[in-house]
């Protein structure tokens, strides 16, 4: 905050107005200088006078400009200003025309009757109607004005401050200054920290019950975003205590409280949940241990351990097959290269031959193409199976889907509620097959399904461990089992695994320019396509070897001198840009994890058309927002899907994020080679530093 600087002026240019408020003006500063204002505010117009404060910066494309965070706009007094001011447009109802006679008729004394509907009647041609109209809609913008200049002046910036106005609509200064935390916390956008920080500057007292009660439910809120469901009760008091700068004892209280009123729920030996998950996850329980049981048609169903292109089970495959069609639920685990998928395949294709109607789904778009790939079958994600839409679950209790059996993949993505939707919709009849590997990141919601499902002994489990890929084309499925025991990795020569190192000493840009010579030059060497066929993956978005760096520099060789780029909203498009998904959308049939490229752009229209696979898709300026560049992503993002090539930069500035489960995650997403690049330390630590698992959660109390 202390680096941010003051700019005065007026507007001389309006250079482009993009959704939900985004601006880039031209001002005329004190000094008769035209420069660069990027702002998210209300619309603005050329005459107006502006007062912001921001950061200076240079745009690789625009040059000098100067980034609002908050900026307020200032109404002129002298007649003449306000006149030019009115002509703009600013008021509904006052063009040039009726400007002109406001400024003849009222001189320096307009800016005061322009809300007065009967002095504004005593202007020549302004009827009635018209006074009221523009009366009203000065009204309107002076709230508007009134309310932004609060909010900013209390510390929202200016375009969190536009969408808190947007939401509260007229009421947001009464509404805001009689509890910030009650009506903030409702609006999209609005976190504890800044509606805390406004409460502050508007002098709530720190042991306001409203205070308290709000930091304890972000600490729950912070603890169910790490996956977990359940918390102690001290240790909720102590984070509370420790983050609103309140004593233990008084948020142990407010503990008891939030319990008393049921908004937290106690299960056994002092844990305490959210209620919703905890539910959840007894719900989800109580599925699972009604299936686990011998299923009564197993006898029914031959087992051949054969597939059709003469393939045979090994012992192991056989037994995890027999144990599978024994019950009604299961779950098949292991890691990479134990032929998980052979034995899918064969599962699928024995209770297909006996007339059993599958539903095959994973967590997302790309993993279940695989999956549809690896059995010859249809499959589809979770959300589309459940057929999801704005208003929830098509499919649910009381309407289930039309299945015998679901077989899930990837089951280690899938989240308590996600689970939750799914085995509330199968029918009593339906049996359930769960797939994954437990080793691999868990959820980025809360829960820990597949490992506390594992864990419990309550629900058969087949395990596959044998290696089936060996040698030094499988390089890549030995070194992983290595991470995934905690044994550091070794380079093989002339495999599909290699590790480049860095010497300790420099610094992360080295990394980076390593890494883009191997995902590049290298690789294109090897035989491989940079841009379809290898993925960068990185723990962290920040940073010289986060994603937006990495895909900045990347985007520079794919694209070199911006060829054919445009600009929609602040942000470039260019034919070929590698992309991904971010949130699933079923108007489009794109889903969050969905890797495609830019066909055209164009910032006339606001449209990107993209291919994804085999289908175009068009983003309009109101979904744009879901897009981000791909030739970089992170570890997570990259969970569920396949490369031919990974290349995967570790430094030891990404410290804290380095982790055996990412790692070993990342490392199982390539096919063909992967190439580790970086500090040894830093691989080392990934290694070694083990956190990912460590979940409370209380499905596995309900699973006893």
């Amino acid at each position: 905050m202390d680096n941010l600087e003051e700019l005065s002026g007026v507007i001389s240019a309006v250079r482009f107005v993009g959704e939900e408020g985004f601006q880039i003006l031209t001002v005329r500063d004190a000094q008769e200088q035209e420069v660069t204002l990027v702002a998210v505010c209300q619309p603005l117009n050329e005459g107006e006078s502006v007062q912001a404060r921001g950061t200076w910066g240079t745009h690789p494309k625009f040059g000098k400009q100067f980034k609002a965070d908050r900026l307020i706009t200032q109404i002129p007094q002298e007649s003449k200003a306000l006149g030019a001011y009115l002509a703009s447009g600013k008021v509904a109802g006052i063009g040039p025309k009726f400007a002109a006679r406001l400024v003849a008729h009222f001189g320096d004394g307009l800016r005061d009757v322009l809300g007065d509907e009967k002095a504004l009647r005593a202007v020549s041609g302004i009827g009635k109607k018209k006074a009221v109209g523009i009366a009203a809609s000065w009204n309107e913008y002076q709230e508007a004005r009134d309310a932004l200049i609060f909010l900013q002046g209390h510390g929202l910036g200016a375009s969190r401050a536009m969408s808190v106005f947007r939401q509260l609509g007229q009421e947001t200064i009464a509404k805001v200054s009689a509890n910030p935390y009650r009506t903030l916390l409702k609006t999209r956008g609005i976190g504890f920290r800044i509606a805390d920080a406004m409460a502050q500057s508007l002098g709530f007292e720190l042991t306001h019950r409203d205070r308290l009660i709000a930091g304890l439910r972000h600490v729950v809120d912070a603890r169910s975003a790490s996956g977990h469901t359940l918390a102690t009760s001290d240790e909720l008091a102590s984070e509370g205590a420790q983050l609103l700068g309140v004593d233990v004892a008084r948020m142990a209280s407010v503990v008891e409280l939030l319990l008393a009123h049921e908004k937290l729920i106690s299960v056994e030996g002092g844990l305490v949940g959210l209620p919703s998950l905890v539910e959840a996850e007894r719900t989800i329980a109580t599925a699972l241990l009604a299936r686990a049981v011998h299923w009564n048609g197993c006898n029914q169903v031959r087992v051949d351990g054969e597939l059709s292109d003469g393939r045979v089970l090994s012992d192991e495959q056989r037994q995890a097959l027999e144990t599978c069609l024994a019950y009604g639920v299961a779950v098949l685990t292991g890691g990479p290269g134990v032929g998980k998928t052979t034995v899918t395949e064969v599962l699928a294709q024995t209770l297909d031959d006996a007339g059993l109607e599958l539903a095959l789904c994973a967590p997302t778009g790309r993993a279940s193409r695989r999956m549809s790939e690896a059995t010859g079958r249809p499959a589809s994600t979770i959300h589309r199976l459940l057929g999801a839409g704005a208003s929830g679950f098509e499919f649910n209790a009381s309407n289930p889907i039309e299945a015998d059996v679901v077989i899930i993949d990837e089951a280690s993505m899938v989240d308590v509620p996600l689970f939750l939707a799914l085995v509330v919709a199968l029918p009593d009849h339906c049996r359930l097959f769960i797939i994954g590997d437990q080793d691999q990141l868990a959820s980025v919601g809360p829960g820990n399904i597949l490992r506390d499902v594992i864990g419990s002994g309550a629900i058969p489990v087949a395990r596959l461990q044998q290696i089936r890929r060996q040698g030094p084309g499988s390089q890549i499925t030995v070194q992983a089992h290595a991470v995934n025991q905690g044994n550091s990795p070794q380079s093989v020569p002339d495999s599909d695994f290699e590790i480049v190192e860095v010497p300790e000493g420099g610094d992360p840009e080295l990394v980076c320019r390593v890494a883009l010579r191997v995902a590049t030059e290298d690789m294109l060497a090897r035989g491989f396509d940079p841009l379809y066929e290898v993925q960068v993956l990185t723990p962290m978005h920040g940073g010289p070897v986060g994603t937006r760096a990495l895909n900045e520099a990347l985007r520079s060789y794919h694209v070199p001198g911006d060829r054919g780029s445009v600009t929609i909203h602040g942000r470039q498009w260019a034919p070929g840009d590698k992309i991904v998904q971010t949130e699933n959308d079923y108007n489009r049939d794109v889903f969050n994890g969905d890797l495609g490229y830019v066909v055209t752009a164009d910032a006339e229209e606001k449209t990107v058309l993209a291919r994804f696979e085999d289908r175009e898709v068009l983003f309009t300026s109101d979904t744009l927002g879901k897009l981000q560049l791909a030739y970089a992503m992170t570890g997570h993002k990259a969970q569920g899907s396949e490369f031919p090539a990974v290349v995967i930069p570790l430094v030891r500035s990404h410290w804290h994020m380095l982790e055996r489960q990412w790692l070993y995650t990342s490392l199982t997403r390539g096919k063909r080679r992967v190439v580790l690049v970086g500090h040894p330390s830093a691989i080392k630590r990934a290694v070694h530093h083990v956190t990912g698992q460590r979940r409370l959660t209380s499905l596995p109390l309900w699973l006893r």
